[in-house]
């Protein structure tokens, strides 16, 4: 416990003192903040039917793929460059505790620019509180769902870079292969919006495959549910079960390089 500890205080750190993490939050939470202002401008001339706080949380899911690399890129891949990682892997904890303190600090930056970007309705309440209770701001139950719902994807988004950054020693090719593989899964959410399927009674292969695979494909649609409060607990499996997978092949990965 103690080795894991120090491998998340590790990670925290180089994360605060990068000026690469600075520069790109600023500019994400920038551009989500502009974007965010248009929304609340426009939405009365909007068919938008979810809450207005849904619109921030699907625009901090759908541009992870240009922050996630930033937080993940350097974890095992500056560590290889450098030769320090056979320094850490001297330290008394094994390569699933050492991945997992990396993956740790890297969720938990993530989370903390989430809550900044959440700061931003916070504020609109703070400036004009009457409009924002008609834009439902004071219900609870959103704010709920959707922190869930970011920490969820949040933690197989980042465990998706963690698996790219012990890949390779180049970062670049790291953060550029964590925006290919996220764009990908954001894609596949996307494309498969709206499709309603009733497993309750499967009769096939495929439709027992797409259940396993629940919120890989089903994620956008389960949003849906998460911005009016209602939990989804199978997304929260799915997300679990494929977060560990990616953090299980970056141990693997690890592991193999001790050897």
């Amino acid at each position: 416990m103690s080795g894991y500890l120090n491998i998340l205080r590790h990670e925290l750190f180089s994360l605060f003192i990068s000026p690469a993490t600075y520069i790109a939050s600023f500019y994400f939470l920038s551009l989500l903040g502009i974007g965010f202002r248009f929304f609340i401008e426009g939405f009365a001339r909007t068919d938008w039917i979810l809450p207005p706080l849904s619109s921030l949380i699907l625009g901090l899911t759908f541009g992870a793929p240009a922050l996630v690399p930033f937080l993940t890129m350097r974890s095992f891949s500056e560590e290889r460059r450098l030769g320090t990682l056979e320094t850490l892997m001297s330290a008394p904890v094994g390569a699933f505790g050492l991945v997992l303190g990396k993956w740790t600090a890297s969720l938990f930056f993530f989370l903390i620019i989430s809550m900044l970007a959440l700061c931003f309705p916070l504020l609109l309440w703070y400036g004009f509180p009457e409009q924002a209770i008609s834009l439902g701001f004071n219900q609870f139950e959103h704010w709920a769902g959707g922190l869930i719902f970011l920490t969820a994807f949040g933690s197989s988004f980042t465990a998706v870079g963690i698996f790219a950054s012990s890949l390779t020693k180049n970062q670049m090719v790291a953060g550029m292969l964590t925006f290919t593989l996220l764009t990908l899964y954001l894609a596949v959410m996307a494309f498969s919006f709206g499709e309603y399927r009733n497993f309750s009674n499967p009769s096939g292969l495929r439709e027992f495959t797409e259940i396993c695979l629940g919120s890989l494909s089903q994620g956008l649609t389960k949003a849906q549910h998460f911005a009016v409060g209602i939990i989804d607990f199978a997304t929260l499996f799915h997300q679990a079960v494929l977060a560990f997978l990616f953090l299980s092949l970056a141990s693997l990965r690890i592991e193999r390089l001790k050897h």
